[in-house]
């Protein structure tokens, strides 16, 4: 008898999560620099609170680069919110 695949139901279902673009992530810290702030990538992508609060303080600069790719982080972490609340 072969082990049954998990269902997208089970526990040990790998969640759906879509890659963060790196790009994206490394000119957010580097604008974020030229701001005075100093952004830890690897809490970004995984502390939700944090990677809120930074793009919510990105969003208020006066800088348009650094609001435009704060808001198409914002938009590939709701991807991923989106996308582990079906799982």
């Amino acid at each position: 008898m072969q082990p049954s695949s998990p269902t997208p139901d089970s526990p040990s279902a790998p969640a759906h999560v879509l890659p963060l673009p790196v790009s994206a992530l490394a000119r957010f810290r580097r604008l974020m620099q030229y701001e005075g702030r100093d952004v830890n990538l690897a809490r970004l992508c995984i502390d939700t609170a944090y990677a809120q609060e930074c793009l919510a303080t990105a969003h208020t600069s006066g800088d348009e680069r650094l609001r435009r790719v704060a808001l198409d982080l914002f938009d590939a972490f709701g991807r991923n919110t989106v996308l582990s609340a079906i799982h």
